[in-house]
């Protein structure tokens, strides 16, 4: 109700700030850490949009909070939670800081995103890291952060990681079709296309699929020249090939030009047995 009406009292945040601050656990044999994500998540959904002038009072008590945070997301790493979700929890709350323009632009940076999409950390952490770089990668058109969820999707060894970033994208369009955009370009349309065809996974496959239709739909990317980009079939030379730099062909056209290769084969195969019987009969 309080978040509905846009009015976020100080003495709330001042009291999830003290459960937070002066919680102590250590004679307790159950572990709290599901308490603590609950309220970090409370203090997250008390976070102003700068432009909101009315909620200074409650912004002060925010900043006075990301310290604790920082301290939180450290201890976790040494001393992990459940499937590390203390630190999720403190991840959405930095993702929702830097969304909302509450910290300085110095410290403005997806790399915290990024340093907790390696292997190491828990699947939760990595599902959380992606969906978070996913947004920032929306709302500030970062190439270089793009290029680090594709170079995930096309090089991770889990298959649900994969599968994940992608959903992440097509959940959250990275533009709208037909949009001129810095981030639709010939690059992007050349990568989705060469994963969607060469990759063995069958369910990122789907995935990429919709992250295709999504962005793009059945026409053509406006991005790509119309009279350049076609698959070429030499049926005298019985191969297949596009006069496109950069764009392989689809293995569709792989398995086609296959099949011209072993009829070609069988063919070669068929005529030097028969010129052996020729050779055998004018013996005789």
């Amino acid at each position: 109700q309080w978040y509905q009406r846009r009015v976020r009292a100080p003495k709330i945040v001042q009291f999830l700030f003290t459960q937070l601050y002066y919680n102590d656990n250590q004679s307790n044999e159950y572990d709290d850490s599901y308490l603590i994500v609950a309220i970090i998540d409370g203090l997250t959904s008390t976070i102003p949009m700068k432009v909101d002038l009315k909620a200074e009072s409650v912004l002060g008590h925010v900043r006075q909070i990301l310290p604790k945070i920082v301290a939180l997301l450290n201890i976790d790493k040494k001393m992990p939670s459940y499937q590390q979700v203390v630190s999720s929890a403190c991840l959405r709350f930095i993702a929702k800081l830097i969304r909302h323009g509450h910290i300085m632009d110095n410290l403005k940076d997806s790399s915290i995103f990024s340093a907790h999409l390696k292997r190491g950390q828990s699947l939760n952490v990595r599902c959380t890291a992606i969906q978070q770089l996913a947004r920032f990668v929306k709302n500030e058109n970062s190439e270089r952060d793009l290029n680090t969820l594709l170079s995930l999707i096309e090089f991770d060894s889990s298959a649900m990681i994969r599968s994940y970033a992608v959903q992440q994208l097509y959940k959250l369009p990275l533009f709208t079709r037909h949009q001129d955009c810095l981030l639709n370009n010939l690059h992007l349309v050349q990568k989705l296309w060469r994963l969607l065809n060469d990759h063995v996974d069958l369910n990122l496959r789907c995935c990429l699929a919709q992250l295709y239709y999504t962005l793009y739909g059945r026409s053509t990317p406006a991005c790509v020249p119309t009279n350049n980009c076609a698959v070429v079939i030499d049926l005298k030379g019985q191969t297949a090939r596009t006069n496109m730099p950069g764009i392989p062909v689809p293995s569709a056209m792989r398995s086609f030009t296959a099949k011209f290769e072993d009829e070609k084969k069988y063919n070669s195969d068929d005529s030097s047995s028969s010129k052996k019987k020729k050779r055998h009969k004018s013996d005789f």
